[in-house]
């Protein structure tokens, strides 16, 4: 090859980059932007490679959206440079989050998050100072890099006729690309995983962040299942029924925040210490009670979903849709607090937190609680809080108040409802400097033995009051009976490292059992002995035919409460849940446990005859049903 037909093509290489200079930053910008995400969000890096060389679409679903968002803002703006630092700080901050979210709830930034940015504001304001500090800091610096990049792009900006057309056809093609490509299903779920591909943080760090994040964006809405029919549910409920309910104690249900039994391990010792658990222990092993633990559908949070799941008997994890359900409660629902007041009760429910906290303030009522008590109106942060939330002291008071009065001076029966709020995280530096509440002999660090101190601390609060309770119902000749729940299991800032290196028994890619108990909390449905004189739990028990392990899912705990108390006919769906538990007593999507407490992830035709059942009555419960009967 001869110098001149050297010089000749690299003068025509010159020009071609010369030529496409602008598209070359963009598409060069596009893919650092995109591996900056896989350093953030991958807990597998070099697993992930390996899946991009072995499928390179991946890796080109994962560069579009972010090369589409730098296009568009260039032809809003003119600014290239400007433009790419935009979008990177967009895809940097999901990334940050989407780390933060699987390390404290082991779940992934979903499209649904974006839509709690008020109740996400609500926590993060209760972090320690240090960390507010540097989040403040780090918006500043965010602030000052995309002013500085606004301000130095230099070049000419493209004439707007130019930038006017080029906006409108990326726009076509992104909207072309998202149809074809990012909700595709079945192109989705071509793509293998590593690990449990039903855990949803794997099919995140198989496929890329920001690929699934799209998927996920598509596949929000709610349809119909297939093969739903209206006109049979519509029969279903408009059939005449009889309510019978000869025993009406006054029912006082609490879901504590972050409870459980996770003191309940070989490898923590509390005999020289006060036991966290000492009066929920004692209720649930007497006579006077049932106990067990629920399968709630979230871990580390999503407390709403929980509450929805007990209170409707229908289950959160079978609306295939990431949004809490209570953003699908508008109107009056069939639920259990509705169904107690046609019987007769007075309801209320009590949440020491903010009244738009998943629109509490309109599904309460939506639900059939006459009359609800919110941080807003009935609770003071200043006198009353504790870590930055109202204690569950306070909670306490208000709970035996409202009760006591309604005893005082009322006929009816109460059904109370509380959501406690206390032991919600972080946990780091939760309460303050605290003594020592438990000895190991496995190695802690001082972080980790504090965040475990802090959690235990909150749980001990609980308990605490939950005996204050108990005590107010065995002094009263008041037939009392009292619901305690977990909403779901601590999301601490180390991730699973405390459930690894405590050895419980808890894994999202171990065993079925290890899997299912990512989602076991603690329950307890207790009497007082005047309202076992009207009906003992020991004999209703018998005819409720409990699993031998215990463990049933949230959705079943409203309809076995009113089975315990003999309460038939209190609703076509509440009466059918206590037949499907004998099915199908517990599991998730791809778990599945018998009456005998067989773990499977096939399902067998009767317990699927339950899921479809249960799927589409929720369907029309909540989209179809247009008077509740």
């Amino acid at each position: 090859m001869t110098e001149s037909n050297l010089n000749n093509k690299e003068n025509k290489l010159f020009l071609f980059l010369k030529k496409h200079r602008l598209w070359i930053i963009l598409i060069t910008a596009s893919v650092i932007i995109t591996g900056g995400v896989f350093l953030i969000t991958s807990n597998h890096l070099y697993l992930l490679f390996l899946n991009f060389l072995h499928f390179p679409a991946l890796f080109i679903l994962n560069i579009l959206p972010v090369f589409l968002l730098i296009v568009l803002v260039y032809f809003i703006t003119g600014k290239a440079a400007f433009s790419a630092t935009l979008s990177a700080a967009v895809f940097f901050i999901l990334s940050f989050v989407d780390k933060i979210k699987i390390t404290m709830r082991q779940e992934p930034l979903l499209p649904s998050d974006l839509t709690l940015a008020k109740e996400v504001w609500a926590i993060v304001k209760n972090f320690p100072r240090p960390q507010l500090i540097l989040v403040a800091l780090s918006f500043m610096a965010l602030i000052v890099l995309l002013g500085s990049a606004f301000y130095l792009s230099k070049g000419e900006k493209p004439q707007w006729k130019i930038r006017i057309i080029g906006f409108l056809v990326f726009l076509v093609i992104g909207y072309g690309v998202n149809t074809l490509l990012f909700a595709n299903v079945a192109l989705y779920n071509k793509f293998p995983v590593m690990g449990n591909p039903y855990f949803q943080v794997n099919q995140y760090n198989s496929k890329g962040m920001i690929y699934s994040f799209c998927h996920q964006f598509n596949i929000t809405r709610v349809t119909s299942p297939q093969g739903y029919d209206k006109a049979f549910f519509d029969q279903l409920e408009s059939a005449e029924t009889v309510t019978t309910a000869p025993n009406k104690p006054h029912i006082v249900m609490i879901m504590g925040e972050a409870f459980s039994d996770l003191s309940d391990n070989p490898n923590l010792d509390f005999t020289n210490y006060k036991d966290p658990l000492e009066n929920f222990r004692e209720m649930a092993n007497s006579k006077n009670a049932v106990s067990g633990k629920i399968v709630v559908p979230g871990f580390g949070g999503g407390t709403s979903n929980t509450e929805y799941d007990v209170l409707t008997a229908c289950p959160t994890r079978l609306l295939n849709n990431p949004l809490p359900s209570y953003n699908f409660i508008r109107q009056p629902f069939d639920a259990l607090p509705e169904r107690l007041a046609q019987m007769g009760y007075e309801t209320q429910a009590i949440h020491p937190g903010y009244q738009w906290f998943y629109n509490r303030k309109n599904v309460y009522p939506n639900l059939g609680f006459e009359n609800s008590y919110f941080l807003e109106s009935s609770f003071d942060l200043a006198t009353q809080g504790i870590g930055g939330y109202i204690s569950d002291k306070a909670a306490m008071d208000s709970i035996i108040k409202n009760l006591d009065t309604h005893i005082k001076t009322k006929d009816t029966p109460l059904f109370s409802f509380t959501v406690t709020i206390q032991n919600h995280g972080p946990y780091d530096g939760h309460y303050g400097t605290l003594p020592k509440s438990f000895d190991t002999d496995i190695t802690l660090t001082d972080t980790q033995n504090d965040l475990l101190t802090q959690y235990f601390k909150g749980i001990h609060d609980a308990d605490h009051e939950l005996g204050r309770l108990r005590d107010y119902a065995q002094e009263s000749t008041e037939p009392i009976v009292i619901v305690y729940f977990g909403d779901h299991l601590p999301g601490f800032s180390n991730g699973m490292e405390f459930f690894d290196l405590l050895d419980y028994p808890i894994n999202p890619n171990g065993t079925l059992e290890e899997r299912l108990a990512l989602y076991e909390t603690p329950f307890l449905i207790w009497q007082n002995d005047a309202a076992k004189k009207q009906c003992a739990f020991h004999d209703t028990a018998k005819d409720a035919k409990l699993p031998a392990s215990g463990i049933i899912n949230a959705h079943y705990l409203g309809a076995l409460l009113t089975q315990l108390l003999d309460m038939k006919g209190v609703s076509p769906l509440f009466d059918y849940a206590n037949q499907a538990r004998q099915v199908l007593p517990s599991g998730t999507n791809n778990i599945y446990v018998d009456n005998n407490g067989s773990f499977s992830d096939v399902a067998t035709k009767e317990q699927l005859d339950v899921i479809h059942r249960l799927q589409d009555w929720q369907y029309y419960k909540l989209f179809d049903q247009t008077k509740i009967k």
